[in-house]
């Protein structure tokens, strides 16, 4: 009997389903590989999560850099970084910060004797674009750079509620209204700065860095502008008319007092404040992402990036 042509002989037959198990083979193969190589772990980590200390010096109407004392507060904050492309991350970051001056440490004579001083406790919520100098390695992040300096930029918010003291008894300032003018208990901020990132180990960095912080106000001190009219000031707030007036001009209460200067008179510059941080974090990679999704990239699917 002869087999019509449309028909496949048996040893072809035999050799296409040889050649099928052959290629079904190589593909099981090669997939059993891939979920072996997850399956132990050997994962690129693009989140981390910080938390750190710092010192912070305020620049404004109470201190100026050529003043000799820098007067330090303290911050410690914690935050979140996730690597978007081999060099650009996404940093936000929440802090708790303390600043502070006192005319009474200053160098010039009429500083002196202008008599004020401020402190205060803020939080602050900033979110930065950050720019790492070497490339994140294509082998995973525990191949990374063991020193890597990067630059941020980004824009955030801080509490504002500056506290003066006067004859040992201390005042939040801002419901007085000192000036005149009621400012909020927010203002919005720019952060920029410089640091540097140094590997510890597989799963921890250590993070030096410097940030600048110019805000949109010029009441982080409670001065601005100009001197109110001794005999402007009434009762507000539970603090009397008089106390007001000290706290204004608090000339009045130097031994000897020295008189208090006209309304009008410049009290400040009207200038934007600002304040300096430099300070220490510990990072920590996470295996996942906070953003929902998995930060885990398996090198077999980094190959085709």
């Amino acid at each position: 009997m002869r087999w019509n042509s449309k028909f496949v002989s048996p040893k072809q037959l035999m050799l296409k389903t040889r050649s099928i198990l052959l290629i079904l083979t190589l593909v099981l193969g090669f997939n059993l590989k891939a979920q072996r190589f997850v399956s132990t772990h050997s994962f690129d980590r693009l989140s981390k999560f910080t938390a750190g200390v710092g010192f912070n010096t305020y620049f404004g109407d109470l201190r100026r850099l050529q003043d000799a004392k820098f007067q330090f507060g303290l911050s410690f904050g914690l935050g979140y970084e996730h690597l978007l492309t081999d060099n650009i991350a996404l940093r936000s970051q929440i802090s708790i910060y303390q600043i502070k001056a006192d005319d009474a440490l200053s160098k010039i004579p009429e500083r002196r004797e202008r008599n004020l001083n401020f402190k205060a406790t803020n939080v602050e919520f900033i979110v930065q674009g950050m720019y790492y100098a070497f490339r994140h390695p294509a082998k995973g992040y525990a191949h990374r750079a063991f020193v890597n300096p990067y630059i941020h930029l980004g824009v955030g918010v801080t509490t504002n509620n500056p506290i003066q003291t006067l004859n040992g008894t201390e005042y939040k300032m801002r419901p007085l209204s000192i000036e005149g003018e009621q400012y909020g208990t927010l203002a919005f901020i720019v952060p920029v700065g410089v640091g540097v990132d140094f590997f510890i180990s597989k799963n921890f960095d250590i993070q030096f860095d410097i940030q600048y912080n110019l805000a949109f106000t010029g009441y982080l001190d409670d001065v601005s502008t100009v001197y109110r009219d001794q005999a402007s000031f009434t009762d507000t707030d539970g603090v009397p008319a008089a106390t007001l007036a000290q706290l204004s001009d608090p000339r009045t209460v130097l031994d000897p007092p020295v008189q208090p200067v006209d309304a009008g008179t410049a009290r400040g510059n009207n200038s934007n404040d600002s304040y300096l941080r430099f300070g220490f974090k510990l990072g920590y990679y996470l295996p996942k992402s906070l953003y929902g999704k998995s930060s885990i990239r398996c090198r077999v699917i980094k190959k085709t990036r």
